[in-house]
């Protein structure tokens, strides 16, 4: 079994007080072809039934392809408008005491 590989890519930069955010995507390479898998190793899809695999050419870096399409299965997760409603952590109100 080829070796789970890590990237991290930056899907929104900091400004003001966000700090921006990051996904985090893993892949193997087997036989000059990327594909984004989970943390076991299996290829992963898209609601729609798309894995994400690229072959490599011999000048390509497994990482920065990794990154690529990284990016494009986080957008395909969370669909063309994410909602910022639900994007971040829960800020709750201080409470005084009961």
């Amino acid at each position: 079994m080829p070796e789970v590989h890590t990237v991290f890519v930056q899907t929104e930069a900091p400004k003001g007080n966000f700090q921006g955010r990051v996904v985090e995507g893993k892949y193997i390479v087997e036989d000059g072809v990327l594909t984004l898998t989970n943390r076991r190793g299996d290829p992963v899809c898209d609601a729609e039934g798309k894995s994400y695999t690229q072959k490599l050419n011999p000048d390509d870096s497994p990482k920065q392809i990794a990154g690529l399409l990284t990016k494009k299965f986080a957008k395909a997760r969370r669909g063309d408008a994410p909602s910022s409603r639900f994007s971040g952590p829960i800020i709750y109100p201080k409470m005084g005491r009961i």
